[in-house]
């Protein structure tokens, strides 16, 4: 499953915690005094200088210092070293601890960090008026280097980084919203429900209060979208009750809102719900005005529910509202094929005048988007004899059979903010391994317009063997429709 991430990384992000004050201990005692929350924190122990605390803080402000990357890692983890010297030598000092941690940050080990973070708190639990700062700078440097890894599709190192930045700070929910859509987009459907839950938490918390305004509308504008990734989640883990239940809320609040509706008809497809579903289904075609997406969308749920008549309709608008949708007009065809078979004696249903003929008008446009297609060529070459053109379909057959690769399982995801991604798998029918085959796509709008091409180059396995390919358009334009030429053979 890959996906475009629906949320936008924010340009700029604001400090609400304490300052990062300097590590040095001291040696009076003074009363408690009010966290930034509110509630009174203990002084605590007492932090203790000693040989290692004063080397590892050395380090630290040498590592702050340092001209290059490579120096300042020196020193960060020379200040790692004395500081768990320091710790292994006096566990009850917060200094030390709290040393270990600013070490960790440096050589970004953010979990570490916030473990040794967590026991200097503990042991001294005012330092947290300063330690918070000190955690939401690191989670906000953290938050900037994943910015290019969610930007280049690398979703793995995204992840990482993202972990890394809640662990040290868990107050901002930025961080969390995209750790969430991650784990789903990887198929972590418990992780992600978690943390887009945690984030809606923090949302709808005091928190809010104590930010700007810009921040605060931020804020609300991403949790408006967290329902729907926790229902999509839900659904995928097989917790339609759940998943339904958002998904209701959400429609409450927004009636007329295409993609919940989309999204609970299809929950009620899963749950083997044909009523519910036929009600949304109704819902969203007397609503008007649907794109070709959505009845696209409307297709699958009849034809997954057994519905071919509704499918044969649903795929066919779509295809009309759209010329060169390849995925509608294959599900047209193949829906006309299903509901009406070939050969299925005197009592089989026989189909309305005109659609077989609209299945081969289908069938026709799937295969000039489509030429390698092993059941376009089939499909056609079916109908095509079912409406007396045997030499037609006899010539379908013989193409099928000379077809030196074959192209099944394809499939366009339209990204919602323009472009998309297509994939496939191309099976060698004769040409020898190693050869390199060259897919030419072509991008198009709803009236058949190319907007867009991108090429995607396979080197073939040996014969009867497969190879999957992907090729992402980028672009601003919303992708109506989609086709491929093979070159290189």
């Amino acid at each position: 499953m890959n996906f475009r991430m629906g949320l936008i990384l924010a340009g700029s992000l604001v400090f609400v915690g304490g300052c990062a004050a300097s590590s040095g201990g001291g040696t009076a005692a003074a009363p408690a005094l009010p966290s930034a929350g509110g509630e009174t924190l203990a002084q605590g122990e007492r932090p203790r200088e000693d040989d290692m605390t004063r080397s590892a803080e050395d380090h630290l402000e040498q590592g702050d210092a340092a001209a290059t990357p490579d120096e300042a890692a020196q020193h960060y983890q020379l200040a790692a070293r004395d500081a768990q010297a320091a710790v292994d030598a006096d566990p009850t000092n917060p200094l030390a601890h709290r040393l270990l941690a600013m070490a960790h940050i440096g050589t970004g080990d953010l979990i570490a960090a916030d473990a040794a973070m967590d026991r200097a708190e503990e042991l001294r639990p005012i330092y947290e008026l300063e330690t918070e700062g000190i955690r939401e700078q690191a989670w906000i440097s953290q938050y900037q280097k994943a910015t290019p890894f969610v930007e280049s599709g690398d979703y793995a190192g995204a992840i990482e980084l993202f972990e890394q930045a809640d662990a040290i700070y868990e107050e901002r929910p930025e961080v969390k919203i995209y750790l969430g859509q991650l784990y789903v987009q990887e198929e972590q459907y418990d992780e992600g429900i978690e943390v887009l839950r945690e984030a809606t938490a923090i949302i709808n918390s005091d928190r809010i209060e104590m930010m700007d305004s810009a921040t605060a509308a931020g804020w609300r504008e991403q949790e408006a979208q967290v329902p729907i990734f926790i229902a999509q989640a839900l659904m995928q883990t097989q917790r339609y009750d759940e998943a339904s239940t958002v998904l209701e809320e959400l429609l409450a609040e927004d009636p007329g809102n295409m993609g919940y509706l989309r999204q609970l008809a299809a929950l009620y497809v899963e749950m083997g719900q044909p009523e519910e579903a036929q009600g949304i289904y109704d819902r969203m075609t007397q609503a008007g005005d649907l794109s070709s997406d959505e009845w696209y969308a409307i297709g699958v749920g009849y034809y997954q529910m057994d519905d071919n008549a509704g499918a044969i309709e649903a795929f066919r608008t779509a295809a009309e509202l759209s010329v060169n949708n390849r995925d509608a007009l294959e599900m047209w065809s193949r829906s006309v094929v299903e509901e009406y078979p070939a050969g299925g004696g005197e009592d089989a249903v026989q189909p309305p005048a005109g659609v077989l003929e609209g299945a081969q008008e289908a069938a026709e446009r799937w295969l000039e988007l489509d030429p390698a297609n092993r059941f376009a060529h089939l499909i056609l070459a079916q109908t095509a004899n079912r409406l007396g053109n045997e030499d037609r379909a006899r010539d379908l057959v013989a193409a099928v059979e000379a077809l030196e690769v074959v192209v099944s399982n394809i499939s366009m995801q339209r990204y919602p903010d323009g472009g998309g991604m297509v994939v496939g798998t191309l099976t060698n029918g004769s040409m020898e391994a190693g050869s390199n085959v060259t897919m030419n796509f072509q991008f198009y709008d709803a009236s058949g317009s190319v907007i867009g091409s991108e090429q995607a180059m396979v080197v073939m396995p040996a014969v009867e063997g497969t190879q999957t390919f992907q090729v992402e358009f980028v672009s601003s334009q919303m992708v109506e429709g989609y086709g491929y030429t093979i070159g290189g053979m």
